[in-house]
Order: structure tokens, then C-alpha cells, then sequence
């Protein structure tokens, strides 16, 4: 099955489907029962109310005026695989300044996957509820594309992308500052100099303002001056909705940023505890991202067993039995809020995954100090 729309802009949707009939419309929103080319129900297409869309962007190209086929990206092509079965993971942790993505669409006809194998350059994902959280998940750029079979029956195409990656360090900037510039002001010219220009999001308050005692040039990619100015003042730096940002773990958190989790308003399971932060998974919600506030109630929280060290065991028993390690309840926020190291988006449009899971560490409250890391003296961006 595939049909043609046309969005206000221009641009033309492919929509396609593979050997099911009915069930999910073009929002990817459940609206009946799937049902097979023998006219038996499969499944049903509620899926608990959820609500997504899946876009796969490929090139489009033109007639020169010499008669050679030129790109032409003011008319790329968007394929949009929603009807079809997806399965998507992302991945963005607070150390690295990417966001990964991997995506699988079942069963696409031979023509339109060709094409993306050939020409996709880009894929847009977008989840939540119908009557609830709905925003982007992940859109970003291919950088591998490669088909597999499953069984005997289902083929599926798998896409490996990235975000952050094309804008920070396959982008390079050519620009100098005067004597006295700040670090803001170095951020400022870095984004807006390069070749791709960058917007710049929200810069944290508390960069050091020692101004620059000399000029000084900027001759590379964005990605090395940004990581310059980051590790001199202990924060990092990441591209989230095309901008990018440069915050510090201890900066304040606005209270709208503030997401509170009870098994009624989304929590997924337990939180546990580890030496990395607390767990949390949650039903999937698209406004969790880094930095995100996250408040739990701290006595549900999985404890874990400290760590014994048999080879210790002869020459320092009290390292054996763990007593240099942090008490566990230590790292638990006294109010039970957490801030967002670490995210991970999940789900499968025909499956039961549809979740988000992070890795929170406590602040104690939003304008205190961290209680883990905050000693930390080297960081690897």
C-alpha cells in the first residue's frame, strides 16, 4: 500500500504500508483491528491510546541546465513508514554531546526500501499519547542503512543516526575575538561564524568571566572550541532543537522543568539504585531530556548490595566488607528530585515497549550542589 499527500509546504509525503489492511491511520494512531490479507484479526490497533509518526527523508534530484542530474533539496522526499511496524531506541547521556538513534521498519516494499538504502539522508521520529505527552523523539541523519531478515517471513530495514554530529564536528569555523572576550562571547562566535551556522540555546550564567588577556582565532570545528570552553568551566555542551546548548550540572532548574512520577502519572516499574544515579523508567514521554528535574518518592528505591572485595579480604577487611563505600541513602535527594544524566527513548509501534528510562542524580533541590560527580575532576566529552 502506498499513497501521496502534500503538506502546506510542498514537500510530499510517502505513505506506506506493507501486507496488513486498516488499523492504523497515517498519525500512527490506533483505530480499529489489524486484520490480515485472509480477513482474520491479527491484533487490535488501540495500542493504549498512544500516538505516533515515523518520517524517512530521502534526496531528491534534478535536470541541470546542462542536461546532469543535480540534488534538488527543495523537493526531498519524506517516506512516512507509521503504518508499518517500527522499533526505535535513542540514547543521549550528559557526557557526550550526540544523540543516538536506531531504528527498524518491518516489511517495506522492495521499491520504496531500495530508495532509502540509495537516497535516505535523515529520519524524523515523534511519540507519546493521544491524550497526553506527543513530541519529537529524535530526528537526525543517517549514517547507516542495511537490510536483514528475520525469519522466514519478515525483513526488516535497519537504520543507524545520529544528531549533533553534522553541526559540531563535520562543520568548521574560520573567525577570531577580540582581547577581553568571555566565554559567552567565544560561544556566541563559534555557533554563528561557522560554515553551517548554529543557533545558540540556552549558556549557562555561571561561566567564569575572565575575559581573554589576548585576541584569539578560532580555526577548526565547533565541536573543539565548544569542548575547550566546556571542560575549563566544568560544564557540557550538547545540540538539543537545533540549537546548541552549554550548561553546568549544578546550574539552577527552572520549576516547570519539574516532571513528578507515581505509578499513576507514569512510573514504570521501581527506581533502583546504582553507583551511576538512580534508574527511573516511565511510560514514553518525549519532554525528558537532559537536565530534566525528575521528583520520585525516595522509599520506593530499589537499595543494592554493597560490593565485597574477596581479594581485600586477607590484607583489609574493612575495605572487604565495603565500609569505604558511600551509604546509599547518601545519594538519595532529600526532597527526591533528580536531575537527568541520562535518557533513553524506546518503543516498538506493534509491541508492548513504549517507555523512557534516565539515569537521575540527586542536587539536593534545584538550587543546591550534587552529591555524586560533584568532585569529579576530569569528565570525558
Amino acid at each position: 500500500m502506498t499513497t501521496v499527500d502534500t503538506k502546506p509546504d510542498g514537500i510530499p509525503i510517502i505513505t506506506v504500508g506493507g501486507g496488513f489492511g486498516g488499523g492504523i491511520n497515517s498519525q500512527g494512531q490506533g483505530t480499529g483491528n489489524v486484520t490480515g490479507t485472509d480477513g482474520k484479526t491479527l491484533r487490535a490497533a488501540t495500542l493504549y491510546g498512544r500516538k505516533w509518526s515515523v518520517l524517512i527523508y530521502k534526496r531528491a534530484y534534478k535536470k541541470d541546465k546542462d542536461g546532469k542530474t543535480v540534488r534538488d533539496k527543495e523537493h526531498d522526499i519524506s517516506i512516512d513508514c507509521s503504518l508499518l511496524r517500527c522499533v526505535f531506541h535513542t540514547e543521549h547521556k550528559i557526557n557526550t554531546y550526540v544523540t543516538l538513534c536506531s531504528l527498524i521498519v518491518y516489511n517495506l516494499n522492495a521499491v520504496t526500501e531500495g530508495s532509502i538504502l540509495e537516497d535516505g539522508f535523515q529520519i524524523s521520529i515523534q511519540g507519546g499519547y493521544q491524550q497526553g505527552q506527543y513530541g519529537e523523539i529524535f530526528t537526525g541523519d543517517i549514517i547507516q542503512t542495511f537490510r536483514n531478515r528475520e525469519n522466514g517471513v519478515d525483513y526488516r530495514l535497519e537504520i543507524v543516526a545520529i544528531k549533533g554530529i553534522w553541526d559540531l564536528d563535520c562543520n568548521y569555523v574560520r573567525a577570531t575575538v577580540a582581547a577581553g572576550s568571555t566565554p559567552r562571547t567565544q560561544i556566541q562566535t563559534v555557533a554563528t561564524q561557522a560554515d553551517k551556522p548554529i543557533q545558540v540555546g540556552t549558556v549557562s550564567k555561571n561561566l567564569t568571566q575572565t575575559p581573554l588577556p589576548r585576541g584569539k582565532v578560532f580555526f577548526g570545528t565547533p565541536a573543539k572550541y565548544l569542548r575547550a570552553i566546556s571542560v575549563e568551566n566544568d560544564a557540557h555542551f550538547w545540540i538539543y532543537d537545533d540549537k546548541v546548548q552549554v550548561q553546568k550540572v549544578t546550574d539552577e532548574i527552572p520549576e516547570d522543568q519539574c516532571l513528578v512520577l507515581t505509578p499513576t502519572t507514569g512510573l514504570v516499574g521501581t527506581p533502583v539504585y546504582s553507583n551511576d544515579g538512580i534508574h527511573i523508567s516511565m511510560l514514553l514521554d518525549a519532554r525528558v531530556k537532559l537536565r530534566t528535574l525528575i521528583k520520585i518518592d525516595n522509599s520506593i528505591i530499589q537499595r543494592q548490595q554493597i560490593q565485597l572485595d574477596q581479594a581485600q579480604a586477607m590484607t583489609d577487611p574493612r575495605r572487604a566488607a565495603g565500609m569505604n563505600q558511600v551509604p546509599q541513602t547518601m545519594q538519595f535527594d532529600k526532597s527526591g528530585e533528580y536531575q537527568v544524566f541520562s535518557v533513553s527513548h524506546s518503543g516498538d509501534t506493534w509491541g508492548d515497549t513504549w517507555k523512557t528510562d534516565v539515569v537521575g542524580v540527586s542536587r539536593q533541590g534545584r538550587l543546591g550542589y550534587l552529591t555524586q560527580q560533584k568532585n569529579s575532576s576530569t569528565i570525558t566529552r
